[in-house]
């Protein structure tokens, strides 16, 4: 019994780190897109907004890799990174979704990227924080869903209780005393 249990933690933890990396690079992404679009045609773009978001997408990929990568060593630390990391996500892409819901508007002009097709919509909501602040702005239930998805989709396995086990059921190696 043990041994399964020992397989299925090893299995969704390798989940979570893939998903955390692919978190990342999202993140990534989103923020070369947004300061390419940026350093292009800085008009296009709200300057503060897009500071901030280009700031909090470079985070969210440290974050998310770096929770992968302790996560991977099977260090309880990065299972709550990743944890963390995407409970961000999650609360960004309902914070879209709330915005979409009650149609905020900041009512000052916020200057950024125009609405996209559905399709392109869903897609730029995994974009990571640049695609859930897209989904705020423009309003899209599309790319709030989608990001709102992204934060559950990597939250999710490390989550899961044999991730845990898995974490806490690490060999420590014998530690020499230093005489």
């Amino acid at each position: 019994m043990r041994e399964t249990n020992t397989k299925t933690g090893e299995v969704a933890a390798t989940v979570a780190v893939s998903l955390a990396a692919l978190a990342a690079i999202a993140n990534l992404i989103g923020a070369a897109v947004l300061a390419r679009a940026f350093v292009r045609d800085a008009e296009l773009l709200d300057d503060s907004l897009a500071l901030f978001t280009l700031l909090g997408a470079l985070a969210a990929a440290f974050v998310f890799g770096y929770g992968g990568l302790l996560l991977a060593r099977r260090e309880e630390t990065g299972r709550w990174l990743v944890i963390v990391a995407a409970g961000t996500q999650l609360a960004l892409g309902v914070l879209a979704l709330l915005a979409t819901l009650v149609d905020y508007d900041a009512e000052y002009g916020i200057h950024w990227f125009a609405p996209e097709p559905l399709l392109s919509s869903i897609a730029l909501g995994f974009g990571g924080v640049p695609g859930a602040v897209t989904a705020i702005v423009n309003h899209s239930w599309a790319a709030s869903a989608s990001a709102v998805a992204l934060g559950v989709l990597v939250g999710l396995p490390a989550l899961l209780p044999w991730t845990a086990d898995y974490t806490l059921a690490r060999p420590h190696p014998a530690v020499e005393p230093t005489v």
